[in-house]
């Protein structure tokens, strides 16, 4: 018999595709994922692929979502967080059926006084009667499930994953056209917004280029509220929302991946790059980063909002020797290597067998 397994989600990014295709590919389960498909920030819809089945948030009221959930019947339900209320009852009622009950959480554990209250609120009103396991991606927000209450054994890893088999093409430009020349270019994915800190690599590319008289380019690809700001600047390309595709091709063609984040609670994105062989230079605010970057192995990291230390890390990379920078390039592929879309996929079908006793 078929594993049912069932999405509550917010919105479906390109990314999350390879994951779910596993789930049904290698573990033989069929997905019917409800996404979000209203005030979207990126132009992503995704088409049903076999196994998986793709529905509109829109299309259900409260009691529509209860009773298609209840007629399902799955055996795992995963829920994107608690940030969509309408989810909750349906968690609740499943889980009193004996649906396994994961809930996502990427947000890092700081501390602050908002997070324990959070915690508190979520310990006391939704962890015991809607959610069996938490599903993280790294250790700081491992950290952030243990404060709310979940055991060690009902906590899984591995939640984010790029599309490594994609991606890893990229990183055989290394032994390939980057060994004869390296490419010279910054690149540059994600929101054009201020929670990226894309005014802060603005700010940091005119140091880099005038201060520090750099010689390499900046190209930028997504979209947002910053981008006719951001198309203003001298030596930046702006390129707009793209294919995954066409980002592993923008890979082959440059030399490092940066990512100024004020606000990071993940980013898929790192792996992404990390997988197509790409240096780094992160914000100390990215939570991929522990994961993913190896500070002065596989590139740099910048602190405390700087643009001037974002700038100076910027010359480091690009002071770097062709060779040094091929082999930074191969140590972010071994590292990005950790984590693929199957160890994701069988990381959330570990639930159904680690139910085990605790006191």
């Amino acid at each position: 018999m078929r594993t049912q397994i069932l999405y509550l989600y917010s919105e479906i990014q390109s990314h999350n595709l390879p994951v779910l295709a596993r789930l049904a590919s290698s573990h033989g389960a069929l997905v019917d994922v409800i996404r979000w498909n209203r005030d979207k920030l990126t132009p992503f819809t995704p088409a049903d692929m076999p196994g998986v089945r793709f529905h509109e948030r829109s299309a259900f009221d409260e009691r529509q979502l209860m009773a298609f959930a209840l007629e399902l019947k799955p055996q795992l339900v995963y829920v994107s967080g608690w940030m969509d209320r309408g989810y909750l009852p349906v968690a609740r009622a499943l889980k009193a059926q004996g649906s396994i009950i994961v809930t996502g959480m990427d947000s890092q554990w700081t501390g602050s006084l908002r997070q324990q209250i959070v915690a508190k609120w979520v310990h006391w009103q939704l962890r015991k009667h809607c959610f069996s396991h938490a599903w993280v991606p790294g250790p700081m927000q491992y950290e952030f499930a243990r404060r709310i209450g979940f055991h060690k054994t009902e906590i899984l890893c591995n939640l984010l994953s790029g599309n490594s088999d994609l991606f890893h093409d990229a990183a055989r430009a290394l032994s390939d056209e980057k060994r004869r020349q390296y490419p010279k270019q910054f690149l540059y994915v994600g929101r054009f917004a201020q929670s990226k800190g894309i005014d802060l690599l603005m700010e940091a590319f005119r140091i880099y280029r005038t201060r520090n008289r750099g010689d390499w380019s900046l190209t930028c690809v997504g979209n947002g509220p910053m981008e006719s700001e951001l198309a203003r600047q001298d030596n930046i390309v702006v390129a707009p929302y793209s294919s995954q595709e066409t980002l592993v091709q923008r890979a082959r063609e440059a030399g490092a991946f940066v990512l100024a984040s004020r606000d990071e609670p993940w980013g898929v994105v790192v792996h992404e790059f990390a997988c197509a062989g790409l240096p780094l230079i992160l914000s100390e605010h990215v939570g991929a980063r522990p994961q993913f970057l190896i500070d002065g192995h596989n590139g740099f990291t910048f602190f405390k909002d700087s643009a001037q230390d974002l700038a100076d890390k910027m010359s480091l990379m690009s002071s770097c020797t062709d060779d040094q920078l091929v082999r930074m390039g191969e140590s972010s592929a071994r590292l990005a290597a950790s984590v693929t879309p199957e160890i994701a996929a069988a990381s959330l079908m570990s639930a159904l067998r680690s139910a085990i006793p605790h006191g």
